[in-house]
């Protein structure tokens, strides 16, 4: 399956449409899985991303590609708010029921924990919480630390949400000179389906066309699994 796309400095017609193409080293390659949580997933979270559920499958089949080819798999989740809520920031005035709710990412709270259809391995995984949209900004997390350690160069991003913290983490990764790969249908926005819409959404598709022409190679999710295939398979996972 050809991607639609350029080699890097090469000149595209088109950087809306046309993405650039990075190869995909092993062991300079990380997959970061982002709030794939019940706040996000389950029908009942406070944030409830409709689209999130449907990704599961598509996660799963790629961090199994990715672990037996020597790709770190990073499960980055929200960390969770004291429930009084004096350290959560300016995030609480905007929306302000958050502070304390269960369903939500709060102390003790079941928002907070990963949805269980994924398949975590917890011996070779890791799991990195995040306190800002961005994994990436100072002091949100140690993933770029991680990353750095494990020779990591270059990210597959995938979750919830688009437009939110997995495409806020894929802009703050490329300042950062990492080369972004973003699953075009591996990761669900956060959009009017929110409030009951049925009407086509137009984020998703607007933020992939920004990413596409100016922070990652953006591909589906089907293209992705296309690619890890062709790489070889570590001798202990063949």
């Amino acid at each position: 399956m050809a991607i639609n796309g350029v080699r890097p400095r090469e000149m595209r017609r088109d950087p809306f449409k046309e993405t650039i193409i990075w190869d995909i080293v092993p062991e300079r390659t990380a997959l970061v899985v982002i709030d794939m949580q019940n706040a996000f997933l389950h029908e009942k979270g406070l944030f409830y991303v409709p689209a999130g559920m449907g990704l599961v499958p598509k996660i799963n089949r790629v961090a199994r590609l990715c672990r037996e080819r020597g790709i770190l798999v990073n499960w980055v989740v929200r960390h969770p708010y004291r429930a009084d809520g004096l350290d959560i920031g300016y995030e609480r005035d905007l929306y302000p029921i958050m502070v304390g709710h269960p369903a939500g990412y709060t102390e003790d709270g079941w928002g907070a924990q990963l949805v269980p259809e994924l398949d975590v391995d917890n011996n070779r995984d890791l799991i990195v919480p995040k306190t800002r949209f961005s994994a990436l900004i100072p002091g949100s997390s140690n993933l770029d630390r991680l990353l750095r350690y494990h020779g990591r160069d270059t990210l597959i991003i995938m979750g919830v949400a688009t437009n939110i913290c997995c495409g806020t983490t894929a802009r703050d990764a490329m300042m950062l000179d990492y080369k972004v790969i973003f699953a075009s249908d591996g990761n669900a926005a956060f959009d009017q389906s929110v409030l009951g819409s049925k009407e086509p959404s137009i984020i998703q598709e607007a933020e992939l066309m920004t990413l596409r022409a100016c922070f990652a190679m953006v591909c589906t999710t089907d293209e992705l699994i296309d690619e890890l295939n062709k790489l070889p398979v570590l001798p202990s996972n063949a």
